[in-house]
């Protein structure tokens, strides 16, 4: 397994603040902004690895690993 990188934090702006963002696996792209989990996951459907992130105030974030598999 490869170390997770430090997304690329210019991508996620004031506005995804407390909502859930979907990033390719290489946190180029964003793919997916919602309101819960599900949203992202749902809107982000179509691609099979993606990075899940819940966007916390003054732009932390806590990252989630999503593996369909398990």
């Amino acid at each position: 397994m490869e170390p997770i990188t430090a997304p690329n934090l210019k991508l996620i702006t004031k506005d995804h603040e407390n909502k859930w963002v979907a990033l390719s696996p290489d946190y180029k792209k964003l793919l997916a902004v919602g309101d819960t989990l599900a949203d992202v996951l749902k809107a982000a459907k179509s691609y099979t690895e993606k990075a899940v992130i819940k966007v916390l105030p003054n732009l932390g974030y806590a990252p989630y690993l999503y593996n369909p598999t398990e």
